[in-house]
């Protein structure tokens, strides 16, 4: 029985094998990403994703940051006063990074858009 199953096991691995690698190798010849200006989309929007995250782990590291901070300031705080200022002080630096944030975003501008097509709108 166990060597019905180990060689079941083998032929479904080679079987895998065969199916996985052949449509990898049927199209290791050909071209990829279609026309110049569809590679042009393809790298433009990759850019604006990656500026769109960087704002974004730029803005969640001040958050965190602030939060930091705060957590010092509160832990040595003794007044209620200066748990209010600390508090007061953490809320202005969110502020501070979500306008940032939105300045950046601004200056980022819209997506990037494929030429040619009406994004799906009917006249």
């Amino acid at each position: 029985m166990r060597k019905l199953t180990s060689r079941g096991l083998i032929a479904l691995g080679i079987v895998a094998t065969l199916g996985l690698s052949t449509p990898v190798l049927a199209s290791a010849g050909t071209q990829q990403n279609g026309s110049a200006p569809l590679r042009t989309f393809h790298q433009d929007e990759s850019a604006y994703r990656a500026s769109q995250r960087a704002i974004q782990i730029t803005f969640r590291s001040a958050v965190k940051q602030a939060h930091a901070i705060y957590e010092y300031v509160l832990a040595q705080a003794t007044t209620s006063a200066q748990r209010s200022a600390a508090r007061q002080t953490y809320v202005a630096a969110i502020i501070q990074a979500a306008a940032r944030r939105s300045a950046a975003l601004i200056a980022l501008g819209a997506a990037p858009q494929k030429s040619g097509t009406d994004s799906g709108k009917s006249s």
